[in-house]
């Protein structure tokens, strides 16, 4: 009866929030198309630039057997501080560097072609979900903090705390080994389609949560909703700079960012807010990864913990490195894919590469004459 009791009152409580969804998009059409808007801008200028090599990439290197390859090098380290396969190396690594559903991506291909375990594949999107060097340090670092080593900072914090959450899952999530088998590997040129099909699905998957999103917070400030959620949590003792960012920080990374550096609020905090990485993360992930059966209340716990430890380490650092970083005022400034191009990211996007271009086979190709490119260049997609 309690199990029945419970599961009407989450239908319930879905219904009223669907009609009040409605009621709002019919309310307030105007701020609605704007928040639309404003997302598939953060998609083209950002989003897709930055992530979507990463993604065809990360699945490229498990579908063509190279991250089993590689594995056999890494297979020491990652068996000593993750209980890991040598298969896994290549998507922590992506994880590190590639951008919050990267990881969890590639830990799916590596579930699905039978490298990792159910229960491995559990245990590494506990900490294989990262924010990468292209938001973090230019985006948050350059941009909104105008302060290159403040971005080092909280990118390093991140870092810090995905690995130390990977430890303690090592001795914490124990389960019973199990065999792995050990799966035909397709040809290059196969896998390769495959790879760039299985991204663009799921970069589409991404873009829909981050447009979501978008409208969901563009309604909230328009019906006056989140202005009356931070009234309420003045009025309840919730000091005035965390209270003017707490809901955009729940919800979406990016405009949490935002709001907390225009609040004010300390360098620690926002390095929370990057490795919390907001509801919509959470969704586009466990999109990525729908085919694992991973605790949502377990998912959640780790990203807290995350941006705990994250903050814990960003605070810890300014005792050794303090930083000054001025109030945020380049809201007038779009993001642009400019800022995807990273040194680290770029460097290892270039290793990728050479990865991919080394361990393509050579297959014959029919002499035609083409008179026509069709490959012609397009032009910046800008907000």
């Amino acid at each position: 009866m309690k199990h029945l009791s419970g599961k009407r009152i989450g239908t319930a409580v879905v219904t009223a929030g669907i009609l009040l969804a409605a009621g709002a998009l019919l309310c307030f059409p105007a701020a609605a198309a704007d928040g639309a808007r404003r997302g598939i801008g953060y998609c083209l200028n950002l989003l897709i630039p930055s992530l979507f090599p990463f993604m065809v990439l990360s699945a490229y290197l498990v579908k063509s057997g190279t991250a089993g390859s590689l594995g056999r090098f890494f297979a020491p380290v990652t068996r000593f501080l993750f209980r890991l396969p040598g298969s896994a190396a290549a998507a922590v690594f992506l994880s590190f560097i590639g951008g919050y559903p990267v990881g969890a991506r590639a830990v799916a291909a590596l579930r699905a072609q039978n490298e990792i375990t159910e229960k491995e594949a559990q245990r590494m999107l506990c900490f294989c979900v990262n924010s990468g060097p292209a938001f973090v340090i230019s985006s948050v670092g350059c941009m909104m903090l105008g302060d290159l080593r403040a971005g080092f900072i909280l990118f390093v914090s991140q870092i810090l705390a995905s690995l130390l959450l990977g430890i303690a899952c090592r001795f914490t999530l124990r389960e019973e080994e199990s065999g792995r088998s050990s799966p035909q590997k397709p040809e290059r040129a196969v896998a390769l389609v495959a790879s760039v099909s299985d991204a663009s699905r799921g970069m589409v998957a991404m873009c829909a949560f981050v447009v979501l999103f978008a409208v969901l917070v563009s309604l909230l400030l328009a019906s006056g909703t989140a202005s009356a959620f931070s009234h309420f949590l003045l009025s309840i003792g919730v000091p005035r700079a965390a209270a003017e960012c707490l809901l955009s920080a729940v919800l979406e990374v990016t405009g949490g960012c935002m709001d907390a550096i225009g609040a004010g609020v300390p360098l620690l905090l926002i390095s929370f807010i990057i490795g919390w990485g907001g509801l919509c993360v959470h969704f586009q992930v466990l999109s990525a990864a729908s085919q694992i059966r991973i605790s949502r209340l377990r998912f959640t716990l780790f990203r807290f913990l995350h941006g705990v430890l994250a903050a814990f380490f960003t605070n810890l650092f300014l005792r050794f490195y303090p930083t000054t970083i001025s109030v945020f005022s380049s809201t007038s400034q779009p993001l642009t894919y400019q800022i995807s191009g990273s040194a680290p990211a770029a460097c290892a996007l270039f290793l990728l590469c050479v990865t991919f271009l080394l361990t393509i086979q050579k297959f014959p190709i029919a002499k035609k004459e083409i008179k026509n490119n069709p490959f012609q260049p397009r032009k910046n997609m800008l907000k």
